[in-house]
């Protein structure tokens, strides 16, 4: 089932873990992704805007207190926890929480993108693909091409 809201059409589907709605198709993808790395044993668990993931961020230059939800956080095989942030559209504040998560927490956090590429002619995402850039050193690693690297060969594991 699918729900429109604006520009970001929303997906609600019912998983082993109860229902869940996604804020985008991207995320949907995402969680498809997940879910077949962890039926693969890659990966232990995962879980969606875990409530007990949310971080709190501290602001030194402005004294003020920040929340930072990930979108999915990920129990490796190793009994590690990550965090991997799905985006469609990448505005400053969430580059300067994405910073601020790994700058004060150990959790390794991987950013995705459905496509941002550095040739774009569009300024708007030429900008957003120089905000993942800068974070490159802070993080994991950053997907910037995740609908031709990893969904179009699993498409067809997609109900939406």
């Amino acid at each position: 089932m699918t729900a429109n809201f604006g520009h970001v059409e929303r997906v609600t589907i019912w998983t082993e873990k109860g229902e869940i709605t996604f804020r985008s198709k991207l995320e949907y993808r995402w969680y498809v992704w997940t879910q077949l790395r962890k039926d693969s044993r890659i990966i232990r668990d995962w879980w969606y805007e875990d409530q007990d993931s949310c971080l709190e961020l501290t602001q030194e230059y402005k004294d003020n207190k920040k929340l930072y939800l990930p979108d999915f956080t990920i129990l490796t095989n190793r009994g590690e926890y990550e965090f991997e942030e799905c985006k469609g559209y990448f505005p400053a504040k969430d580059a300067t929480k994405i910073k601020l998560a790994a700058q004060q927490y150990e959790t390794p956090i991987t950013l995705i993108f459905a496509n941002l590429s550095p040739n774009s002619k569009n300024s708007k995402i030429r900008t957003q693909r120089r905000r993942a850039e800068a974070l490159e050193p802070h993080i994991k690693r950053v997907i910037y091409n995740a609908d031709k690297t990893i969904f179009k060969p699993i498409k067809h594991l997609f109900q939406v």
